[in-house]
This record gives C-alpha cells, structure tokens and sequence, in this order.
C-alpha cells in the first residue's frame, strides 16, 4: 500500500474515523464511563519535501477523528483529551526518519534540525482556537492560500 492512499495508514491499518467513536462507546457502556486520554492519533505519511508544507491528508485524518471524539463526546463519552501524533517529525522506533508524523517538518539533513510548520500545523492551530469551520476543498485552499501569504 501507498502510505497516502485511500483509508490505509503508511503501517496499512485502515483509517476507519467511526471506529473511533464505537470505542469510546464501548469504553462508555462497558467500564462505566471512565475518563478517556486518547494519546499519538495522527497519520503518518512518507517524508516528502514536496509535502513537508501541504500535507492535506493528515488535515483530513485529524479533521475525521476528532469530528469522531466529538459525537462520543455529545453522546456522554468522558474523553477528556486529545493528543496528535506529533507535534515534530521524528525518529520512528520501527520505521526510522522514512515516514512524516509530525505537524511540523524537521529537516534531519541539516546540524540544526531546522523546523518549518507544514499546513496541518496552521489547520490544527486555528483549530484550537476555534477558527476552523471547514473541511473539504475549499477549506483547505483556504489554509493553503494563507500559508502561501505568510
């Protein structure tokens, strides 16, 4: 599998966002509604310095899941967090430095590990602070134009 392609994660695990929300359900119904952290969501995707600033499908993987959090969340799930895999590119225990997880690009060639925000970073920041109505095309043309501008 293409580790960008279609519902599979470079590991080859289908993306499935409702599933997200079934485990919380299950988590609700069957062990009493414990709090929920969920911890490293995110997709992975080949390092690409094409792709370093716009990469719009992990937008769409977090856009997803989170909207996925937030029915469990509406339907009475105690999920009290939400943590993306990562906030930089890494080195990946089983994988090295050949996929991207991070919302912010590293480049691992250069002695200073320079660090740019690629597009899921803006996206996931205006996200926090309540100014993403979007997803779609149009959304993200919109994120891309404003990253172009800044």
């Amino acid at each position: 599998m293409d580790a960008d392609s279609g519902n599979f994660s470079a590991f080859e695990y289908e993306v499935a966002p409702w599933a997200m929300e079934v485990v919380l359900e299950y988590i609700k119904q069957s062990y009493g509604n414990p709090p929920v952290y969920i911890l490293e969501n995110g997709k992975p995707m080949k390092q690409d310095l094409q792709l370093q600033k716009k990469d719009t499908p992990r937008i769409e993987f977090l856009d997803a899941y989170i909207g996925a959090v937030l029915k469990a969340v509406r339907n009475g799930s105690d999920t009290r967090g939400y943590f993306v895999w990562s906030f930089m590119d890494l080195y990946e225990l089983l994988s090295g430095y050949k996929f991207s997880f991070g919302l912010y690009s590293v480049n691992f060639s250069d002695p200073h590990r320079n660090r740019s925000p690629k597009l899921s970073a803006h996206w996931y920041s205006a996200f926090l602070k309540g100014n993403t109505t979007f997803l779609g095309s149009q959304g993200i043309t919109r994120s891309q134009s404003n990253l172009s501008s800044s």
